[in-house]
């Protein structure tokens, strides 16, 4: 049942995921691989949704070369603490974003904010949508549905503060989001039956086997 209330809370919070502490090292050179390999799909989507100049793509290859070559020789490091090597590679992916930063021109940041902005409003959207589904899958009464936006919203308000706290380390934020994902199992206890919960589990069960057969669909293309 513990599992069953985090697994709603991360869902309630709508698309905030928390990952796992602790990994082998097959386990962690696969997690940096895919985290390599989408920080540089996404680059490239960006370079043409800003419509790079040549010169751009060029400067944001080589930015993007040089920064996976410091992290993979930071992550070989065997001469430094583990708090040491944390704060490397933190401070190398500030550089990494202010250097792409620097590349952009007036508009083209602009343009970003603009985009961040749209993305917002659709994740506000595509949140109220879920909450009505949810409503009616769970069939929640009027103080339910209140008590569970309410929460909802002080979840993102306080995860907002937290992304942009620039004072805070990578781990640091990763740990307080996932106390504050802990910290809503009470919450949810008084405001869902057991029943309900347990309906929860089956919603979130079908929506990951649909999202792994949409994966397998891709890959099989």
């Amino acid at each position: 049942m513990k599992k069953i209330i985090v697994s709603l809370a991360i869902l309630l919070v709508a698309a905030v995921t928390v990952n796992a502490q602790q990994q082998d090292q097959k386990g962690q050179q696969h997690q940096q691989f895919n985290h390599h390999d989408h920080k540089g799909r996404g680059h490239d989507m960006m370079a043409k949704k800003l419509n790079f100049s040549d010169q751009q793509k060029q400067q944001l290859k080589n930015i993007n070369t040089d920064y996976h070559n410091k992290m993979t020789a930071l992550k070989k490091n065997e001469d430094i603490t583990v708090r040491e090597s944390k704060m490397r590679i933190n401070t190398l992916r500030k550089d990494h974003r202010a250097q792409i930063r620097a590349l952009l021109t007036p508009e083209q940041k602009n343009q970003i904010a603009k985009m961040k902005q749209e993305r917002m409003e659709m994740a506000k959207i595509n949140a109220n949508a879920r909450a009505e589904k949810m409503k009616i899958k769970l069939g929640l009464n009027h103080t339910q549905a209140s008590q569970l936006k309410d929460m909802r919203t002080g979840m993102v308000t306080k995860m907002k503060s937290i992304h942009t706290d620039n004072s805070l380390s990578q781990e640091q934020k990763h740990e307080q989001i996932k106390t504050l994902v802990m910290q809503q199992k009470d919450q949810l206890k008084t405001i869902l039956t057991p029943e309900q919960l347990q309906q929860m589990q089956q919603m979130r069960k079908g929506d990951h086997d649909g999202r792994f057969q949409h994966h397998r669909e891709d890959f099989s293309k």
